[in-house]
């Protein structure tokens, strides 16, 4: 990260703030940054400012104020994204709004940092594609991808408000239980799944699915290696087209081979992530599987490269292959063993056992990446904003006034150190 990234460098998109409130206006400035340039206004302006694409507008319980310049917002910004801030809770006037047109609400404080979550998955969901799907697969075992996998999961179950289902499908023998110690447990199996698949509904899914203490759901490999025989491709993609009905995340650790059942996960995925460790070994598997994925026409944006166990240091050579790779997007996560078999000792994820690890920072900014769809250099932008607005004086009396004034508790969804990039 470096100083000279700022976020009006890198902001391609308009927005405006419709409103009066000064705390709620700060903290959204803070959320948004790394996408958006924001125009604070008081009042619906007269002539609609160009080039924006999204408004966002604070409900503060006067309901015909608030659907009046909806209306007005709607009428002069035509096609643009209008999203209301709810300062307070108004059943009937989130129905009426909804049928005017408004894309989405946003409960103060509450949702106020998980902005671009909330806008990326209401595009997705206007564009019929639901969940977000992501492989993580290496043709070289032992690189870290069930490590990665899990621990990444953690940190998508925070930002999806706890929508995130993990999926093992590192075959025949699969370690997430392990990463999770839920080893000793009795979890819902693929094939547990694949028998109940008609039954489901929103209710019942979660209910089945064995669930973390993190809040993170899992789907398990069965105990009896015989039934995985009964598994096919096809069958694999009917469980995912089911999860990511439901779920706003799904994140499969998949088998290090080439298999009808891998083939069907990469098929299904919107991000494939391929990790890799610094050898030449492990970066030979990598390019092929580049290249298999160009012969299967996958698309190059989906192509993530997870250069695992980078060391400050790296061999020349080594640099110069990861350069020539036809990959665009490519992560670090830094060689901190001791904090990962820590976690593995203890039973714990990075994010509780090594929470101000490098390593855990960096699966923070991965999960943004994979969830939300920034770009590395907004990751950093975004993560930059943060650190500067809670050193700002501001930030602690933001907290406390907007805590004070709405009168909700300091929940898990609220306003806290815990939901910021630290």
């Amino acid at each position: 990260m470096t100083n000279s990234i700022t976020t009006h460098g890198i902001a391609q998109n308009q927005a405006i703030y419709i409103g009066s409130d000064e705390d709620i206006l700060e903290a959204v400035k803070v959320s948004i940054a790394s996408k958006y340039s924001l125009e604070a206004v008081s009042e619906v302006p007269h002539v609609w400012p160009e080039d924006v694409s999204l408004a966002l507008l604070e409900f503060d319980g006067d309901v015909d104020v608030a659907l009046e310049r909806i209306n007005s917002v709607l009428t002069l910004g035509k096609g643009v994204s209008l999203y209301v801030l709810l300062k307070r809770k108004n059943v009937d006037f989130i129905i009426e709004a909804n049928h005017q047109g408004v894309q989405g609400f946003i409960e103060c404080p509450g949702e106020v940092l998980h902005i671009l979550s909330i806008l990326h998955m209401q595009d997705r969901r206007r564009q019929g594609k639901n969940g977000n799907v992501s492989s993580f697969f290496s043709l070289k075992g032992g690189v870290g991808c069930t490590a990665l996998a899990t621990n990444l999961a953690s940190h998508l179950t925070e930002l999806t408000d706890g929508r995130t289902v993990l999926v093992d499908l590192n075959m025949p023998l699969g370690d997430t239980s392990l990463y999770l110690n839920m080893e000793n447990q009795r979890l819902y199996s693929l094939t547990d799944f694949v028998y109940n698949l008609n039954r489901f509904d929103e209710n019942l899914i979660y209910k089945s699915l064995s669930r973390h203490e993190s809040g993170l759901y899992v789907l398990s490999l069965p105990s009896e290696v015989s039934e995985l025989d009964n598994l096919n491709g096809e069958l694999i993609k009917t469980i995912i087209h089911s999860l990511r009905r439901y779920y706003d995340h799904v994140v499969i650790d998949c088998a290090s081979d080439l298999s009808d059942l891998t083939l069907s996960c990469l098929d299904e995925s919107d991000n494939i992530v391929l990790v890799a460790e610094p050898s030449l070994s492990s970066f030979r598997a990598v390019n092929t599987a580049i290249k298999l994925t160009q012969t299967l026409g996958y698309l190059k944006d989906s192509l993530k490269l997870v250069l695992n166990r980078s060391a400050s240091q790296q061999d020349e050579m080594l640099e110069e292959m990861v350069k020539d790779m036809d990959v665009d997007t490519v992560v670090r996560v830094s060689n901190d063993y001791r904090a990962f078999n820590d976690s593995l000792k203890e039973g714990r994820l990075l994010k509780d056992s090594h929470a101000d690890s490098i390593a855990n920072f960096q699966l923070h900014s991965l999960a943004n990446l994979l969830h939300n769809g920034a770009s590395l250099p907004e990751m950093e932008a975004q993560a930059e904003n943060v650190k500067r607005s809670k050193q700002n004086r501001w930030w602690p009396v933001l907290k406390q006034r907007m805590f004070k004034r709405m009168g909700e508790p300091k929940t898990n969804g609220s306003l806290n150190e815990k939901s910021v990039v630290s």
